[in-house]
């Protein structure tokens, strides 16, 4: 826990992770609960203009990923949370409840497994609450069935449909004991992630399923749709809505055993979420799931609404530019309404609605003519990979990130600008690597990752006048580059980027990928302006870099299983040594830590004292140089914690922690106001299981103290900062975006 002197403060970023949720307390509409794929829960406490992060009790990896999230209509102070991923080919989960409106969260169940960032995130909930019993609840898995607790959510027990895939389930708001269950069948059309490699055939095609007594028996209603959500009419009790991959918006009139589509234009749109309108339940609202291809026949913003029970359907407005309010600089109006996962009507007022997708939560106050962003105010959730300093400017940092640009900020972390997007591709970026020059201060240099591979641009520091200085495209005619292809890992993509304390104007790009393709280590000798390849770094037998390449990018690093490189950390991989010339060190997470002392013309192995392969997780992560110690590196393991050199690099020996548990050194810092200061970060992991922290220690190593603050879940660290001239801490987390702290 922090002191009352050192409080974490969160950056501002405007936004940018996936919301697939929204949950608005019926007792009290100024307050609503959103959830994400990999932030975990939000809560507001204004009616959705300002959210703050809920994950207090959360300390698995995992727990950031949730898939559902449920409120007591008998108590707006309890929820209930799942969570859930998958690793090792095998889906698990934890269900987690809160008596005090989200404050605080414990673990009642590890018997459910869910898929909180997998492709069935985006619909309906898979928690809920009885209407009639306050002590039912039920939980659908992604694998593993319906489980119910009666006693509020303390026990469960297992009730059945085991291996389907559950999109959504339901209490009937009418009957008592009826539950309603949509599964989702086999991912006919072309993923956006790959996760079905990790996934198995299901023994059912897609089914609607009923129980009439609490679970203890199923009936099948329906085959053959693939059911999101499911909204009943409140009046009519046999009379159902459901929004359908592939089949558009049904409507059933006979309890679910037949549907029809009134809207059969709307079919060639896939649709994940409805609402009905709870002062007026003739009036329904439904959200297309469309991407922005700038296909002038999909509608930016596809909200729909039905004025007549569902009997007919029309798009509220083809919207422009000037519709769309206090949305974050990095958006356009496609963005805007990209990938809509839930749509909700205020049940106080009807001409308030509320919309998730891919950026977080908008309002319309006009029943959606027009929208407000509120530029995403407290709903920080992008995943970062990396956090920079600049070496020359107090205050000025960068950061490289997952799906976006590289942002900056001139206010010492307290907000964050994106810099202008260089269209390179179709594709929406992911930045990698970033760097600013101490010797040139308003140049950066950085890499951007698209499907059609790696881009090494040069820029000033605000992003202004970007070109592109080196760029390596995908060879999508092989095996290997067809699956980087659709994960994200297209041949190469920049590791890290370094400028040569002794020479202005010389920097060194690592990028890794396949060797053949151009992976290794690149020197530019004029400012970034031209790059020309050195030798090899490595023994001949690593073809591509990582030489593990699916185990470190895809199970043991990586938030999204499948989607190779999001989100593993960057940029710490290279160190040029500040102390003695022609001096580099390059590590490769599983081989070894190599060192040229003549400038990268040959290397040798530095590897023998560092605990490699111990473990099949003890991989190295991070190496950096001490600026004011000569000799001084440190070398950051997943599993094995943290090492020290004092001989640059000859000799080892591991300063933290100086017991044998498990401990993810993510990231180090090494300086502050007196140069002394030493900052290391862990996180969570499935393959080392390690709790989120924060390490400081003022004593070269010898004591440590975590500042952490438990309050604020389970952070996936993934890179720490130093301000050159104070000790202000910067750390950046996969899916939590950026913290900054400043020290006593």
């Amino acid at each position: 826990m922090t002191t009352q002197t050192e409080i974490w403060q969160q950056s501002t970023l405007n936004g940018g992770g996936f919301i697939a949720g929204i949950l608005q307390d019926p007792q009290n509409s100024d307050i609503l609960y959103a959830r994400s794929d990999v932030a975990g829960a939000f809560k507001s406490l204004d009616g959705g203009r300002s959210w703050q992060v809920r994950n207090y009790g959360m300390h698995e990896c995992h727990q950031h990923d949730v898939r559902s999230i449920a409120l007591s209509p008998h108590d707006n102070q309890l929820l209930f949370r799942g969570s859930g991923s998958v690793r090792g080919n095998k889906f698990f989960g934890t269900i987690h409840k809160s008596v005090d409106g989200g404050e605080y969260w414990y673990a009642v169940s590890r018997d459910v497994d869910f898929y909180g960032n997998g492709e069935t995130r985006q619909y309906g909930e898979v928690l809920q609450v009885d209407p009639f019993d306050p002590n039912v609840v039920i939980a659908g898995g992604y694998s593993k069935g319906l489980w119910i607790s009666t006693n509020s959510g303390e026990t469960w027990t297992y009730s059945g449909l085991k291996d389907e895939r559950i999109a959504c389930v339901y209490l009937h708001p009418s009957y008592e004991n009826t539950i309603y269950v949509g599964t989702i069948g086999k991912f006919d059309h072309d993923p956006l992630f790959v996760t079905q490699q990790y996934d198995y055939v299901r023994p059912n095609p897609p089914r609607l399923y009923r129980s009439c007594d609490r679970g203890a028996t199923w009936e099948v209603l329906h085959e053959n749709i693939d059911f999101g959500e499911i909204v009943f009419d409140p009046h009519v009790p046999d009379v159902l809505h459901a929004a359908c991959l592939g089949k558009g918006i049904l409507k059933s009139t006979d309890g679910g055993h037949t549907w029809v589509n009134h809207a059969p234009n709307l079919s060639k749109y896939p649709f994940g979420t409805l609402t009905l309108d709870p002062q007026n339940s003739s009036r329904l609202y439904a959200a297309a799931e469309t991407f922005p291809n700038f296909d002038p026949d999909v509608p930016p913003i596809g909200v729909y609404c039905s004025q007549d029970r569902g009997e007919s359907w029309q798009l509220i407005r083809w919207h422009e530019v000037e519709d769309i309010h206090n949305y974050p600089s990095y958006m356009t109006l496609p963005y805007a309404g990209w990938a809509i996962s839930k749509i909700r009507v205020d049940p106080r007022d009807s001409q308030t609605l509320y919309i998730s997708n891919w950026y977080g939560v908008a309002i319309s106050r006009d029943a959606g003519m027009t929208w407000d962003a509120n530029h995403f105010k407290g709903m920080e959730n992008i995943c970062v990979e990396n956090i920079v300093t600049h070496p020359s400017q107090p205050e000025t940092l960068f950061m490289v990130t997952a799906d976006h640009n590289p942002k900056f900020s001139t206010d010492g972390g307290r907000t964050f600008d994106s810099m202008p997007h260089l269209k390179l591709d179709s594709t929406q970026p992911d930045s990698t690597a970033i760097i600013a020059s101490r010797y040139h201060p308003n140049l950066v240099l950085y890499g951007v990752k698209g499907r059609s591979g790696c881009t090494l641009i040069r820029a000033d520091t605000d992003g202004s006048n970007p070109h592109v200085v080196l760029q390596i495209t995908a060879l999508p005619d092989t095996d290997e580059s067809r699956l980087a292809f659709q994960s994200r890992a297209a041949g190469i993509s920049v590791q890290a980027l370094a400028e040569d304390p002794f020479q202005p104007g010389k920097f060194y790009a690592y990028l890794d990928g396949i060797i053949e393709s151009g992976a290794g280590l690149y020197q530019s000798l004029d400012w970034g302006e031209h790059w020309e390849r050195l030798p090899s770094v490595f023994p001949e037998y690593i073809k591509r870099v990582p030489h593990e390449r699916n185990w470190i990018e895809n199970e043991l690093l990586s938030v999204v299983i499948a989607q190779t490189k999001n989100v593993c950390g960057t940029h710490q991989l290279l160190c040029i040594d500040p102390h003695r010339p022609e001096t580099i060190y390059v590590g490769e997470w599983t081989e070894g830590l190599f060192r040229s002392t003549d400038a990268g013309k040959t290397w040798q192995s530095i590897s023998q004292m560092l605990p490699f392969k111990r473990d099949h997780a003890s991989v190295l992560n991070i190496i950096r140089a001490d600026e004011h110690e000569p000799g001084m590196l440190f070398a950051g393991f997943i599993r094995e914690g943290l090492w020290r050199s004092r001989d640059y690099g000859e000799t080892w020996e591991k300063i933290f922690p100086n017991d044998d548990r498990i401990f993810n050194a993510t990231s180090i810092a090494v300086g502050g106001a007196d140069g002394k200061l030493l900052v290391v970060v862990s996180e969570p992991l499935y393959w080392s299981p390690c709790e989120s922290s924060v390490y400081i220690s003022r004593d070269g190593g010898m004591s440590w103290r975590d500042i952490y603050d438990n309050h604020m879940g389970a952070i996936r660290w993934k890179s720490v900062a130093l301000e050159s001239s104070a000790n202000r801490i910067y750390a950046a987390s996969c899916g939590n975006s950026a913290f900054y702290i400043t020290l006593q």
